[in-house]
């Protein structure tokens, strides 16, 4: 996905790829799949069983498979957000409960603690896949045209819309630095490799707020601001 596509021509391109594998869940009303995701995802929050969890999880996944989503892609959407859940999971762990299980130098690990932290994990786990059920499994533009329907404003809509573009050019120079940074040498040993990673990103932060500037100069120039 290249610099010189279009927003129209980026969404048109996925559309065309999510169409290659569409079945019944994918020719589903993009509509519908957004109010299945809020309803499974407040049911979720509003009922913290983790038996409900576990089922919504299930079916998500049921979902992506008969959707055929290639795996990877579930895995990687589903389980990338999982990290942040850590914090969660051992700061309850932690500092509630009164049953100790074992201890970490001067800390106890509560057994209280670690279920709701391990309940809050899979809510995020199910939260999360039924997100992948609706984004693998339908093309954005279906998405923006849902949220129209939906009387989103359309500032917001076309906002998505941007952002969804220029998530994949970031990407795309973010890789390219990477490639440079590693001819040079500039990955070999883990230290050299986070030095390296944290400096590709600042870059590339910085080149987002330029790019940002001079669009929105752009849009500006042609009445669209």
């Amino acid at each position: 996905m290249s610099g010189s596509l279009s927003v129209q021509g980026l969404l048109l391109k996925e559309k065309a790829l999510v169409g290659c594998r569409r079945n019944r869940i994918g020719h589903l009303d993009a509509r519908i799949k957004i109010i299945l995701l809020v309803v499974a995802v407040v049911c979720n929050a509003a009922r913290p069983d983790y038996r409900l969890s576990i089922g919504f999880l299930l079916i998500a996944w049921v979902g992506m498979a008969a959707a055929r989503v290639p795996f990877r892609y579930a895995v990687w959407f589903v389980l990338a957000p999982l990290w942040a859940s850590l914090p969660v999971i051992v700061g309850l762990s932690l500092g509630l409960g009164d049953t100790p299980l074992f201890s970490i130098w001067h800390f106890n690990i509560y057994a209280e603690g670690l279920i709701q932290g391990m309940q809050a994990a899979l809510r995020v786990l199910a939260d999360t896949a039924w997100s992948g059920l609706l984004f693998l499994t339908t093309p954005f533009t279906d998405i923006l045209t849902a949220l129209r329907r939906f009387r989103i404003p359309v500032l917001v809509v076309d906002t998505l819309g941007f952002m969804y573009r220029y998530i994949f050019l970031l990407w795309e120079e973010f890789i390219a630095m990477r490639i440079a940074a590693n001819a040079r040498g500039g990955l070999l040993g883990w230290r050299k490799e986070w030095y390296a990673t944290g400096v590709i990103i600042a870059q590339v932060c910085i080149r987002a707020y330029d790019r940002a500037e001079r669009i929105h100069e752009a849009m500006r120039c042609r009445g669209g601001v």
